[in-house]
């Protein structure tokens, strides 16, 4: 009999964002060498039996979901794939939709090149069951299993207690704090200009990637500029961000919005919650539009952002969230966010730009038995066209842009601009007289 557990609050709102988007998170590891592909089956299997969520599908009725785990077949979750085109076949692993209502909720994929002789592994997961942390410390926890493996190691097994709740974080706030959080809630905005942008809502075909690598020097001229001012780097990417979107949209709102995520793992202890756990928050930054010279911006952004680390600004939508889920059924409710989701799909309000940095990718915990990835970066998911959601992530001191979403020619045409206008700022802004190129290389990861 297949177990059964209730799907966390948060769980269930990612589901419920799969209307605009595919709500994928991919991470990509390219090797310069080939690892042991039965090593690497027996260390997923091991894996999954840690994290059984990625063997679970979502049942979906009137007034709950539940997430109904099954027994874990590893050849629905790891394929080896020799290749002569390993770049298509890459392409082709990426663009693989995951079901909800069908397991596995995270694809591996080891794709060797037949002509190089080298090995790239896809992680393509379910962002319902995790974020963009989980996939990473996932990717580690296996880079460690492989390792035991190799070296004929007993691998210890650990019995599953789900920990996939915020109710983690909730419940350790003392009535002070969940005041605090409700006072936050109650005072959030719950909407504010943004910039509007002609893209094309209608054409659905055609879904894929465009990603620009920064080169090391201007990563590290980044993170210059940010201690200049007391920023964080992600503070200097929103204001890169806000810049080139105020620069291709003047217009005359008192102030636009765009969202960034946070890692909430940070307020908890190593081992008080799964791997694969969904601990993200979304915050809100309002920036006045006087504000015209881009360190004014910085310093505003870096204002913002260091109010919002505090647990009771990660926390202030989840009480109502919460609230939500316990009063209402689960059709009602997603009726409710799907009709919120069409208005942006069908081009009456706009989304606020997003930036979702997923931070570092740590090379000293991505050792396959000595051997490390020569490149490797995390991409979102693909995006209603209306959405314009970039993700970041850092490896060896690169950084990685990518945006996903459906690539006619005016969308490709709307992306071309923003990174144009974008790489301009970044010249202009960060290196002062742009004599660094600063994107190494452009791949168009396109569906054929």
């Amino acid at each position: 009999m297949m177990k059964q557990t209730k799907t966390p609050m948060w769980d269930q709102m990612q589901v419920f964002c799969k209307h605009i988007a595919d709500h994928q998170i991919r991470m990509v590891l390219k090797f310069d060498d080939i690892l042991n592909e039965a090593i690497l089956k027996h260390a997923v299997e091991i894996a999954i039996t840690k994290n059984p969520i990625i063997f679970a599908k979502l049942i979906e009725g009137d007034k709950k979901t539940i997430w109904s785990f099954s027994k874990v077949e590893i050849d629905k979750v790891f394929i080896f794939i020799e290749s002569i085109d390993a770049e298509n076949t890459l392409t082709e692993t990426l663009l693989e939709r995951i079901d909800n209502t069908i397991e596995p909720q995270l694809f591996i994929t080891l794709i060797r090149s037949t002509q190089s002789k080298s090995d790239t592994l896809v992680l393509n997961c379910n962002h319902a069951i995790t974020d963009a942390a989980g996939v990473k410390d996932f990717t580690y926890q296996l880079a460690e299993l492989y390792n035991q493996l190799s070296l004929k190691k007993t691998v210890a097994e650990a019995p599953y207690s789900p920990s996939r709740s915020l109710k983690i974080l909730s419940d350790d706030l003392s009535f002070k704090e969940k005041m605090a959080v409700l006072k936050v809630t109650a005072t959030n905005k719950k909407s504010a200009p943004t910039f509007s942008r002609q893209l094309d809502v209608e054409q659905l075909q055609n879904p894929g990637f465009i990603t620009h690598t920064i080169v090391h020097d201007v990563f590290e001229r980044i993170k210059v500029v940010g201690k200049q001012h007391g920023a964080t780097i992600n503070d200097v990417l929103l204001a890169l961000f806000f810049t080139t979107f105020k620069s291709l949209y003047p217009n005359t709102n008192k102030t636009n919005r765009l969202t960034y995520t946070s890692d909430l793992r940070g307020f908890m202890a190593i081992g008080d919650y799964d791997v694969l756990s969904n601990f993200s928050a979304i915050h809100n930054i309002d920036i006045d539009n006087t504000i015209s010279d881009f360190v004014s911006v910085l310093k505003e952004i870096s204002r913002q952002t260091t109010i919002r680390k505090q647990k009771k600004y990660c926390l202030a939508d989840f009480p109502l969230m919460a609230m939500l889920f316990k009063i209402m059924p689960h059709s009602k409710l997603k009726s409710v966010f799907h009709k919120e989701f069409d208005s942006i799909k069908n081009g009456l309000s706009d989304a606020a730009p997003s930036l979702t940095n997923m931070g570092i990718i740590e090379e000293t915990l991505l050792n396959f038995d000595g051997i490390s990835p020569l490149q490797a970066y995390m991409l979102g998911g693909v995006n209603h066209p209306n959405l314009f959601q970039i993700a970041v992530s850092t490896y060896k001191k690169q950084m990685t842009i990518s945006f996903g979403t459906y690539l006619t020619e005016t969308n490709k045409s709307f992306i071309s601009n923003f990174f144009n206008e974008l790489q301009a700022n970044i010249e202009m802004e960060i290196l002062s007289l742009g004599n660094i190129n600063t994107f190494r290389s452009e791949r168009n990861v396109v569906a054929q």
